[in-house]
């Protein structure tokens, strides 16, 4: 799965640089007004002296403060970047949610849309077989660990920059941007063979683990909700074919129709 994309603000980088020049401007400020009083009430001469202690204390003064708001940006920063990717995920399989998932694919393929050369790329969707009667025969808490099993393989099968995400119930979606159709070939039978290898025992009875895989790859640009419907369409063909397999094919942007009393200027 990748991490949270997301970018901070400039502002919020210049926030903290700015409180900083804020306090220590005015600690100097005061510090200067004070000075300028006391020597005043004093009736000694506001010379440079007055100035370079006043600057000299504003600045210790202000030194601990500068420090104390550094630390309390960057425990909120934190805090903000774990509130963000809480919001992303999926709290059971720790996979980008699938309206997030949407999203990013969508971003990555306008992004690619502008550079030379073919938009290439596949999507996969992997389905948990007989996910129902799991539930039905062990609970849903084992079914949750279905879940967490699958999508646990699944995170440790792809590279950095893929996109993980959990579509909706048993289903999960792969995003291999740049994968040709061989890399998206090797990916699903590195998912659906670990898959189906490993030893699931509920309560300690064996249940066989396995998933199909339906994919897509692609060269044009493509919106969503295509590829996602070319993939399911895989998928089916995966499942009727007996489960536990993978199935693969490629889709090309429609063409726009033409006339039949359009001519193709040459």
């Amino acid at each position: 799965m990748s991490g949270n994309t997301s970018k901070p603000a400039t502002h919020s980088l210049l926030a903290p640089a700015a409180r900083a020049i804020f306090i220590t401007a005015g600690c100097i400020a005061g510090a200067l007004i004070f000075n300028y009083l006391l020597f005043r009430a004093t009736g000694l001469p506001f010379v440079w002296t007055g100035i370079v202690s006043a600057v000299v204390v504003a600045a210790a003064i202000a030194a601990p403060l500068v420090a104390l708001t550094a630390l309390r940006e960057r425990e909120l920063a934190g805090l903000r970047l774990k509130l963000n990717r809480v919001s992303s995920t999926d709290h059971l399989t720790d996979c980008l949610d699938g309206a997030v998932f949407t999203a990013l694919v969508d971003a990555f393929r306008a992004g690619a849309s502008g550079k030379s050369g073919p938009n290439r790329g596949a999507l996969l969707i992997i389905d948990v077989d007989h996910f129902r009667q799991v539930n039905a025969r062990f609970g849903r808490s084992w079914g949750d660990e279905v879940l967490r099993v699958v999508s646990d393989v699944i995170r440790a099968s792809v590279r950095r920059g893929d996109l993980v995400g959990r579509l909706g119930g048993e289903e999960f979606g792969i995003f291999l941007p740049g994968a040709r159709r061989e890399n998206a070939e090797d990916v699903a039978e590195r998912v659906r063979g670990v898959i189906a290898d490993t030893l699931f025992e509920p309560a300690g009875k064996h249940c066989p683990l396995t998933v199909s895989v339906g994919g897509i790859v692609f060269e044009d640009q493509l919106i969503f909700d295509d590829l996602v419907a070319a993939a399911e369409e895989q998928l089916l063909s995966a499942k009727n074919a007996g489960r536990n397999r993978t199935a693969m094919g490629a889709i090309q942007a429609k063409l726009p129709e033409q006339h039949p009393n359009q001519h193709i200027a040459s």
